[in-house]
């Protein structure tokens, strides 16, 4: 088993020596939190069996959870903001990655990636099991599905739901 020791890194997870457990405590969380990522709001919680990669490129308003075995990949230079008011259900995975994929002569690995930016808007909802992709807008007060996969911008004031998520309704 690999584990690394990462207290000092901008890194939480499960699989990293001593970090996943101040988790578990309320008054060594904020502590623990300092440095990790790019700005975190009031109001503020993160659960236990969140991962975090990149939290420097992560931004995080005021009122937000990570719930459990949520999952946040930020790249190392695309960033991840989420607002105020959000709401993220257990499981939701948000990542701003994306291999390459367009040489069939080259293995996927070989072939290298691309990043860009993720917003999350005040007053969203991302239902359990989501998937956010890189690249992705979800707008104010939107809600995404449970086990949805998003791959375009989410309108404001919209549901969206499937894979690839399409439009349900429209809340206004």
């Amino acid at each position: 088993m690999n584990v690394k020791l990462a207290v000092l890194g901008d890194r939480i997870g499960p699989d990293i020596g001593l970090t996943h457990w101040m988790l578990h405590f309320e008054s060594l969380t904020r502590i623990f939190l300092l440095g990790k990522f790019g700005m975190i709001g009031k109001n503020f919680q993160i659960r236990p069996y969140v991962s975090i990669v990149g939290g420097k490129n992560i931004f995080i308003g005021n009122n937000v959870t990570l719930r459990s075995f949520t999952q946040i990949h930020a790249g190392k230079t695309a960033k991840v903001t989420i607002e105020d008011d959000v709401l993220i259900a257990p499981g939701v995975l948000i990542t701003t990655n994306q291999h390459n994929f367009k040489n069939i002569s080259i293995p996927i690995r070989l072939q290298g990636g691309s990043s860009n930016d993720i917003r999350i808007k005040n007053g969203a909802w991302i239902g359990a099991n989501a998937i956010i992709m890189d690249g992705v807008t979800v707008g104010q007060n939107s809600v995404v599905a449970a086990g949805a996969v998003v791959t375009k911008d989410v309108p404001d004031f919209s549901v969206v739901g499937g894979v690839p998520a399409k439009i349900i309704k429209m809340l206004v």
